[in-house]
Protein backbone atom coordinates (compact mmCIF):
# COMPACT_ATOMS: atom_id res chain seq x y z
CA UNK A 1 0.00 0.00 0.00
CA UNK A 2 1.43 3.28 -1.25
CA UNK A 3 2.18 6.46 1.69
CA UNK A 4 -0.47 8.46 1.51
CA UNK A 5 -0.39 12.06 2.48
CA UNK A 6 -2.87 13.70 4.34
CA UNK A 7 -4.28 17.16 3.95
CA UNK A 8 -4.57 19.50 7.07
CA UNK A 9 -7.45 18.46 9.55
CA UNK A 10 -7.18 15.04 7.87
CA UNK A 11 -4.84 13.46 9.82
CA UNK A 12 -7.66 12.05 12.71
CA UNK A 13 -10.11 10.48 10.41
CA UNK A 14 -7.60 8.83 8.69
CA UNK A 15 -6.84 7.16 12.50
CA UNK A 16 -10.35 6.37 12.59
CA UNK A 17 -10.95 4.46 9.64
CA UNK A 18 -7.62 2.63 9.94
CA UNK A 19 -9.65 0.86 13.14
CA UNK A 20 -7.19 -2.08 14.68
CA UNK A 21 -4.56 -1.57 11.71
CA UNK A 22 -1.46 -0.61 12.03
CA UNK A 23 -0.53 3.23 10.97
CA UNK A 24 2.61 4.53 10.74
CA UNK A 25 2.56 8.22 10.61
CA UNK A 26 5.65 10.06 8.95
CA UNK A 27 5.95 13.93 9.85
CA UNK A 28 7.91 15.37 7.63
CA UNK A 29 9.21 19.00 6.18
CA UNK A 30 10.06 19.32 2.53
CA UNK A 31 13.41 21.53 3.47
CA UNK A 32 14.42 18.42 5.80
CA UNK A 33 17.23 16.04 4.46
CA UNK A 34 16.97 13.20 6.26
CA UNK A 35 13.24 13.18 5.45
CA UNK A 36 13.96 12.99 2.06
CA UNK A 37 16.91 10.72 2.61
CA UNK A 38 14.61 8.28 4.63
CA UNK A 39 11.62 8.70 2.36
CA UNK A 40 12.15 5.85 0.33
CA UNK A 41 12.90 3.31 2.57
CA UNK A 42 9.47 3.87 4.06
CA UNK A 43 7.88 3.60 0.36
CA UNK A 44 9.47 0.03 0.23
CA UNK A 45 8.24 -0.46 4.01
CA UNK A 46 4.57 0.24 2.96
CA UNK A 47 5.13 -2.01 0.07
CA UNK A 48 6.27 -5.17 2.33
CA UNK A 49 3.45 -4.47 4.82
CA UNK A 50 0.41 -4.77 3.37
CA UNK A 51 -1.70 -4.64 6.50
CA UNK A 52 -0.38 -1.72 8.14
CA UNK A 53 -1.46 2.08 6.62
CA UNK A 54 1.55 4.13 6.22
CA UNK A 55 0.32 8.10 5.81
CA UNK A 56 2.52 11.19 5.70
CA UNK A 57 2.28 14.81 6.75
CA UNK A 58 4.01 18.15 5.81
CA UNK A 59 4.58 19.88 9.39
CA UNK A 60 4.47 23.44 7.15
CA UNK A 61 1.28 22.71 5.64
CA UNK A 62 -0.37 21.30 8.08
CA UNK A 63 0.12 22.73 11.71
CA UNK A 64 -3.10 21.75 13.48
CA UNK A 65 -1.57 18.20 13.14
CA UNK A 66 2.12 19.20 14.03
CA UNK A 67 0.83 21.00 17.03
CA UNK A 68 -1.36 18.48 18.28
CA UNK A 69 0.97 15.54 18.33
CA UNK A 70 3.78 18.07 19.80
CA UNK A 71 6.16 17.58 16.88
CA UNK A 72 9.37 19.43 17.23
CA UNK A 73 12.16 17.28 14.92
CA UNK A 74 12.14 16.08 11.73
CA UNK A 75 10.85 13.80 10.87
CA UNK A 76 9.50 11.97 13.44
CA UNK A 77 7.50 8.62 13.08
CA UNK A 78 4.29 7.69 15.17
CA UNK A 79 2.67 4.47 15.58
CA UNK A 80 -1.16 4.51 16.11
CA UNK A 81 -3.53 1.97 16.55
CA UNK A 82 -7.44 2.57 17.34
CA UNK A 83 -6.30 6.31 16.91
CA UNK A 84 -4.20 5.53 20.27
CA UNK A 85 -0.66 6.14 20.11
CA UNK A 86 1.61 3.52 20.58
CA UNK A 87 5.30 4.67 20.10
CA UNK A 88 7.22 7.56 18.48
CA UNK A 89 10.56 7.92 17.11
CA UNK A 90 12.62 10.87 16.32
CA UNK A 91 14.73 10.99 13.17
CA UNK A 92 15.98 9.29 10.30
CA UNK A 93 16.83 5.71 12.24
CA UNK A 94 15.72 3.23 10.24
CA UNK A 95 16.83 0.68 12.22
CA UNK A 96 14.36 1.37 15.01
CA UNK A 97 11.45 1.88 12.87
CA UNK A 98 12.20 -1.51 10.84
CA UNK A 99 12.15 -2.66 14.47
CA UNK A 100 9.32 -0.86 15.78
CA UNK A 101 6.82 -2.16 12.45
CA UNK A 102 7.90 -5.92 13.65
CA UNK A 103 7.06 -5.02 17.48
CA UNK A 104 3.74 -4.60 16.75
CA UNK A 105 2.94 -5.50 12.63
CA UNK A 106 -0.09 -8.01 12.26
CA UNK A 107 1.83 -10.06 9.30
CA UNK A 108 -1.26 -12.19 8.36
CA UNK A 109 -5.12 -11.79 8.00
CA UNK A 110 -7.46 -14.82 8.42
CA UNK A 111 -8.85 -16.13 4.81
CA UNK A 112 -12.45 -15.06 4.68
CA UNK A 113 -14.15 -17.51 6.61
CA UNK A 114 -11.52 -18.89 8.63
CA UNK A 115 -9.44 -19.15 11.01
CA UNK A 116 -6.75 -20.38 9.25
CA UNK A 117 -2.86 -18.56 9.30
CA UNK A 118 -1.63 -17.58 5.79
CA UNK A 119 1.71 -18.64 6.94
CA UNK A 120 2.08 -22.04 6.49
CA UNK A 121 2.99 -24.94 9.64
CA UNK A 122 6.14 -25.16 8.56
CA UNK A 123 7.55 -21.88 8.51
CA UNK A 124 5.95 -20.98 12.04
CA UNK A 125 7.43 -24.07 13.52
CA UNK A 126 10.63 -23.52 12.23
CA UNK A 127 10.79 -20.12 14.16
CA UNK A 128 9.16 -20.37 17.21
CA UNK A 129 11.29 -21.61 19.45
CA UNK A 130 15.14 -20.12 20.11
CA UNK A 131 18.60 -21.99 20.44
CA UNK A 132 21.81 -21.08 21.90
CA UNK A 133 23.09 -19.30 18.17
CA UNK A 134 20.27 -16.94 18.90
CA UNK A 135 21.87 -15.84 22.35
CA UNK A 136 25.69 -15.81 20.94
CA UNK A 137 23.86 -13.80 18.22
CA UNK A 138 21.99 -11.51 20.70
CA UNK A 139 25.38 -11.20 23.09
CA UNK A 140 27.64 -10.17 19.78
CA UNK A 141 24.89 -7.54 18.58
CA UNK A 142 24.66 -5.70 21.81
CA UNK A 143 28.29 -5.69 22.15
CA UNK A 144 28.45 -4.03 18.69
CA UNK A 145 25.88 -1.62 19.78
CA UNK A 146 26.13 -0.60 22.89
CA UNK A 147 29.59 -2.32 23.66
CA UNK A 148 31.72 1.06 22.51
CA UNK A 149 30.24 3.61 25.27
CA UNK A 150 32.81 6.24 26.50
CA UNK A 151 32.80 8.48 29.08
CA UNK A 152 29.65 6.94 30.25
CA UNK A 153 28.15 4.80 33.39
CA UNK A 154 27.66 1.60 32.33
CA UNK A 155 25.44 -1.36 33.58
CA UNK A 156 24.46 -5.34 32.35
CA UNK A 157 21.14 -6.43 31.90
CA UNK A 158 20.73 -10.05 32.37
CA UNK A 159 17.94 -11.04 30.04
CA UNK A 160 16.31 -14.15 30.33
CA UNK A 161 15.04 -15.54 27.33
CA UNK A 162 12.24 -18.32 25.97
CA UNK A 163 13.64 -21.97 25.86
CA UNK A 164 17.16 -20.46 26.97
CA UNK A 165 18.61 -22.18 29.79
CA UNK A 166 21.49 -19.28 30.34
CA UNK A 167 20.31 -15.81 30.38
CA UNK A 168 22.17 -12.81 27.82
CA UNK A 169 24.34 -10.39 29.31
CA UNK A 170 24.01 -6.54 27.67
CA UNK A 171 26.16 -4.23 28.55
CA UNK A 172 25.34 -0.77 28.33
CA UNK A 173 24.81 2.83 29.53
CA UNK A 174 22.51 3.70 31.90
CA UNK A 175 21.30 6.34 29.78
CA UNK A 176 19.99 3.77 26.91
CA UNK A 177 16.40 2.66 27.40
CA UNK A 178 14.65 -0.88 27.60
CA UNK A 179 13.13 0.36 24.07
CA UNK A 180 16.78 0.54 22.99
CA UNK A 181 17.32 -3.88 23.84
CA UNK A 182 13.43 -4.03 21.88
CA UNK A 183 14.71 -3.03 18.98
CA UNK A 184 18.07 -4.61 19.02
CA UNK A 185 16.43 -8.07 20.00
CA UNK A 186 13.55 -7.35 16.91
CA UNK A 187 16.76 -6.40 14.44
CA UNK A 188 18.62 -9.92 15.53
CA UNK A 189 16.29 -12.61 16.64
CA UNK A 190 14.29 -14.06 13.73
CA UNK A 191 11.36 -15.21 15.95
CA UNK A 192 11.08 -11.58 17.67
CA UNK A 193 10.60 -10.25 14.13
CA UNK A 194 6.55 -10.96 14.28
CA UNK A 195 6.36 -12.34 17.65
CA UNK A 196 5.29 -9.79 20.37
CA UNK A 197 6.35 -10.04 23.63
CA UNK A 198 7.05 -7.73 27.36
CA UNK A 199 9.25 -7.45 29.75
CA UNK A 200 8.92 -9.09 33.22
CA UNK A 201 10.99 -7.86 35.88
CA UNK A 202 10.54 -10.00 39.10
CA UNK A 203 7.75 -10.17 41.21
CA UNK A 204 6.45 -11.06 37.91
CA UNK A 205 5.87 -7.58 37.21
CA UNK A 206 5.25 -6.58 33.41
CA UNK A 207 7.18 -2.71 32.03
CA UNK A 208 5.15 -0.41 30.54
CA UNK A 209 5.73 0.82 27.12
CA UNK A 210 6.07 4.20 29.13
CA UNK A 211 9.02 2.93 31.56
CA UNK A 212 10.80 0.93 28.50
CA UNK A 213 11.10 4.45 26.84
CA UNK A 214 12.89 5.39 30.19
CA UNK A 215 16.52 5.09 30.22
CA UNK A 216 18.02 2.44 32.08
CA UNK A 217 18.89 4.78 34.94
CA UNK A 218 15.57 6.87 35.04
CA UNK A 219 13.94 3.28 35.67
CA UNK A 220 15.80 1.89 37.77
CA UNK A 221 17.06 -1.03 36.03
CA UNK A 222 20.65 -1.03 36.72
CA UNK A 223 22.17 -4.51 36.75
CA UNK A 224 18.41 -5.86 36.59
CA UNK A 225 17.45 -9.05 36.07
CA UNK A 226 14.65 -9.07 32.81
CA UNK A 227 12.72 -12.15 31.37
CA UNK A 228 11.13 -11.89 28.04
CA UNK A 229 7.71 -12.99 27.96
CA UNK A 230 6.41 -13.78 24.60
CA UNK A 231 2.33 -13.43 24.13
CA UNK A 232 0.16 -13.80 21.28
CA UNK A 233 -1.39 -10.56 19.40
Amino acid sequence: MPVKEVTDGGLKKELEQAGDKLVLVDFFATWCGPCKMVAPTIEKLSSSHPNAIFLKVDVDRCQVEAQEYNISAMPTFVFFRNTKELERIRGADTQAIEATLAKYYKETLPFAGEGHSMLSTTQTNASSTMTESDRHKLEQAAQERFGNAKDQTMTTIRLRLPDIANPVNIRLSVDQTLNDIRHLICNTITLFETTPFEFIVSPATKITLEEENKTINEAKLMNAVITIKKHSL
